[in-house]
């Protein structure tokens, strides 16, 4: 019987590349977080070449500040990415969720009911962009909210009713 390899979490893997330098400790970082950002980008609205260049950019960012403090890696990465995410797009009042077809199909559809991804996106698109990024954040990649209330820098206790109230607001949207 084969076991299954612990991943090691964010923290560790920062915490060995800054106080040892170890580049495979980030190599690793990398491959667990990459594919969860490139979501993000996809997801606000960005095509594969913009994804692409936010997802470098907000690498190379990342590794010039996490060793300041490496305590919080995953939310410094997605303030980061948020930030740059905004400067892109800075004057657009309304930036829609666009997911492709595969993303929407991976994603479970309430009741089994093929249809309710798409009644979902666009309820997603009727959400203020703060709203659809903490939702996206918080359970389409899986941040914490604590993790998330550090990425926009709000308190933790805000994030959860911000959260609670755009899941209902979105529960409303999609009831009638």
């Amino acid at each position: 019987m084969r076991q299954t390899e612990v991943m090691p979490d964010a923290d560790d893997l920062i915490r060995r590349y800054c106080s040892k330098q170890d580049q495979a400790a980030f190599r690793r970082f990398y491959q667990q977080e990459a594919p969860r950002l490139w979501k993000f980008f996809l997801a606000r609205g960005c095509d594969a070449d913009t994804a692409y260049d936010l997802l470098s950019e907000t690498f190379l960012r990342f590794i010039q500040t996490v060793c300041k403090n490496p305590a919080a890696p995953l939310p410094l990465l997605y303030r980061i990415a948020l930030n740059l995410r905004i400067d892109l797009h800075r004057r657009a009042q309304h930036w829609p969720v666009t997911l492709e077809s595969e993303q929407l199909a991976a994603i479970p559809a309430p009741g089994g009911d093929p249809y309710a991804n798409e009644a979902v996106l666009r309820a997603m698109n009727t959400l203020h962009g703060d709203e659809q990024n903490l939702l996206l954040m918080r359970y389409w990649i899986g941040l914490t909210h604590a993790e998330v209330a550090e990425a926009i820098g709000l308190p933790e206790g805000t994030v959860r009713r911000q959260a609670a109230a755009a899941l209902h607001k979105l529960r409303g949207i999609l009831e009638a």
